[in-house]
């Protein structure tokens, strides 16, 4: 009996051990994006804000206030509403009344075999005359400078691409659990941390903030090509890699906020067409496979610690101790790194069992309904197999 929870203990506490490993190393390796600096350059280039929006009159307003106080000589901003039915149409349209920078496209019809906010993006792109596109949403707020900044980057450093995360406001504990606990399985599954270095063949891409050249943008397949992608955010990133560009990936907690869900019931339903497909390939099996997996390593190092106890095995209750020390010292590292909070961090592991029931939920909507139900649309199983662009796994 020993040997045998050797053999499946250890290795899984070994597991355990190298991910935190990893997460540490990543977040250490994350640029702060207002700890950069870049000189201004000599032309500030015309820079045209692309933002999707169905139904969000409610925080639409407010956040694209922050955008009219930005600083940026060179600036449009497109505001695309996609069928909406609260009253979003009417904001759009007053805010671009009241600025002749903001320019208004309402959406009415979906094409067929398009995720709503992928044709909003493809329609903000028909019409931006800018020579940077920067895709963020409705209810993303931004601080004084922030686009300058931005801008200032990219040309300094040649890049194509930059994704910047932003600070999410939560409204409850657990739902800071979740919340944090998704974004470290981020960093982990696009394997973000490699995005920096030139020769890494990983990439990523941020829906609160993506920065694109328009002339590397224009070599993509465009959104056309991700059309049916719910991660599209990502699969822009990889469009730019595959297309040749650089990218840029900064934590940028500072300069951006966003309040991204109201309640972790609110995460359980908006995550329903996101964590399916590009985790598990809409494959049930592999997605049983991952939360069995995810299950294990929860439970691998308090397992181990105590039959290490009992059987008075010290492999067994070594690699426990091991496991649960590499926690300690990752939310304690964590902590100083990110601003997160320390009681959210230790408890990661209970983050872990909420993220997979997400996952379950996710997958179970989506076999019984054959595909997703999102936004009065029904998107067919089949369909979203076969648009899929964007494919990651539980992996360094």
């Amino acid at each position: 009996m020993e040997a045998a929870l050797w053999i499946i203990f250890i290795p899984l506490c070994a597991a355990w051990v190298l991910g935190l490993g990893y997460l540490m190393r990543a977040l250490k390796r994350l640029p702060v994006f207002n700890r950069q600096f870049a000189p201004a350059p000599h032309r500030w280039p015309l820079l045209s804000v692309i933002i999707p929006a169905c139904n969000e009159a409610a925080h639409l307003e407010s956040a694209v206030a922050t955008l009219k106080r930005q600083d940026y000589p060179n600036l449009e901003i497109i505001l695309v509403n996609d069928r909406s039915t609260d009253g979003t149409g009417e904001v759009i349209d007053g805010l671009a009344d009241a600025d002749p920078r903001i320019r208004a496209v309402h959406v009415m019809v979906l094409p067929d075999g398009w995720l709503g906010k992928v044709h909003a993006l493809q329609r903000g792109v028909e019409i931006a005359t800018g020579e940077w596109l920067l895709f963020t949403d409705a209810d993303i707020h931004f601080s004084p400078g922030a686009l300058r900044r931005a801008i200032a980057l990219v040309l300094n450093q040649g890049a194509d691409h930059l994704a910047l995360i932003p600070r999410t406001v939560h409204s409850g504990f657990w739902l800071e659990v979740a919340v944090r606990t998704f974004g470290l399985m981020f960093l982990l599954t696009t394997r973000a941390a490699n995005v920096n270095q030139a020769e890494s063949r990983a990439f990523v891409g941020i829906g609160a903030f993506n920065l694109v050249n328009a002339t590397i943008f224009s070599r993509t397949p465009g959104f056309e090509w991700l059309r049916l992608e719910t991660g599209d955010d990502v699969g822009l990133g990889m469009m730019i890699k595959l297309a040749g560009g650089s990218s840029r990936f900064a934590i940028a907690y500072d300069d951006l906020s966003v309040r991204w869900y109201d309640s972790v019931p609110a995460m359980f339903k908006g995550l329903e067409k996101n964590l399916f497909g590009p985790g598990s390939h809409y494959r049930w099996w592999l997605m049983l496979l991952q939360v069995v997996i995810i299950w294990a390593l929860v439970a691998a190092p308090i397992v181990a610690l105590m039959f290490g106890v009992v059987l008075g095995s010290a492999p067994l209750w070594t690699a426990g101790a091991a496991a649960m020390a590499m926690h300690i010292m990752f939310s304690l590292f964590s902590y100083y790194e990110s601003r997160a909070e320390i009681p959210s961090l230790l408890l990661f592991p209970a983050g872990l069992l909420l993220i997979s029931l997400m996952m379950i939920r996710a997958g179970f909507q989506c076999i019984r309904n054959n595909g997703i139900d999102w936004r009065g649309t029904h998107y067919p199983l089949d369909q979203l197999r076969a648009g899929q662009r964007v494919k990651f796994s539980l992996r360094p």
